[in-house]
């Protein structure tokens, strides 16, 4: 028998604010902020500014991570929220960072990780 470990959704966002995307203050709330809502604990979180412009954010959860790339100048970012946790946890962090982000368009894909095979 084979169990399902975690949960891995990865998102594109276009047509989102470039303030939002080249806020490393925004973003660090937004990180704490999607965390609390969905459940998921974070250990500690880091943050890059580039110049001059975009950043990079990842979260190291107890259960795995989350990230995140902007590029302003193209109103785009990519998260990246991956969980071995129950499946509604993840859903719902990515479900904030889309309601914060107010992204025009919005590509998301769910990757069902880690099967182990128990019955060997």
């Amino acid at each position: 028998m084979a169990k399902e470990k975690g949960t891995h959704i990865l998102v594109e966002l276009w047509g989102c604010p470039p303030k939002l995307l080249d806020d490393i203050t925004f973003m660090r709330k937004l990180f704490k902020k999607s965390c609390k809502v969905s459940g998921l604990k974070s250990l500690w979180m880091k943050f890059h500014k580039f110049q001059p412009q975009g950043l990079t954010g990842i979260a190291l959860l107890a259960t795995s991570h989350i990230s995140i790339h902007s590029w302003p100048e193209y109103s785009y970012a990519t998260l990246d929220i991956y969980a071995c946790d129950k499946k509604e946890k993840v859903v719902k962090a990515v479900e904030v960072f889309i309601q914060e982000l107010k992204p025009k368009r919005v590509k998301k894909k769910t990757l069902r990780r880690g099967f182990v095979v128990t019955n060997l």
